[in-house]
C-alpha cells in the first residue's frame, strides 16, 4: 500500500512538472518579441514537457508495453523537433527582411544562395 502511494505521488509531482514546462514556455512564446526567440522557446520547452508526461504515464502503467510505446514517442519528438525548429528557423531567415536588425547574419551571395536551396 505504501508504494502505491509513493509511485502515485512520483506521478503527481512528474505531472505537474509538465504543466509547469508548458506554462512557462506558453508564457515564453508570448512574452518574446523575436521570431527566433519564440522558436527557441517552444521548441526546447516541449520536448522536455513530453519527456516528463511520458514518464510520469511509464511509471503510473509499469512495465508494460504501452510504455515501450510512449518510450518511442518520445524517441520521435526527440528526433523531429530540431528538424521541424530548424525549418521554421530558415523559413524565418529567407523572409524577415528586418532580421539583420536584430542579429549577425551572412553577407554573400554564395551564402544566400546555399540558404535557398
Amino acid at each position: 500500500m505504501t508504494i502505491e502511494w509513493i509511485r502515485f505521488w512520483i506521478v503527481a509531482v512528474l505531472t505537474l512538472l509538465g504543466i509547469l514546462t508548458l506554462a512557462i514556455a506558453i508564457f515564453g512564446t508570448f512574452r518574446f518579441q523575436f521570431a527566433l526567440n519564440r522558436i527557441h522557446s517552444a521548441a526546447i520547452a516541449d520536448t522536455l514537457a513530453l519527456i516528463l508526461f511520458v514518464a510520469a504515464l511509464a511509471l503510473h502503467e509499469g512495465a508494460a508495453p504501452i510504455s515501450l510505446k510512449l518510450l518511442l514517442v518520445v524517441g520521435f519528438q526527440w528526433c523531429t523537433s530540431p528538424v521541424s525548429s530548424h525549418l521554421l528557423t530558415k523559413f524565418e531567415y529567407m523572409t524577415d527582411k528586418t532580421l539583420a536588425r536584430y542579429c549577425i547574419l551572412p553577407d554573400n551571395e554564395k551564402s544566400r544562395k546555399d540558404a535557398a536551396k
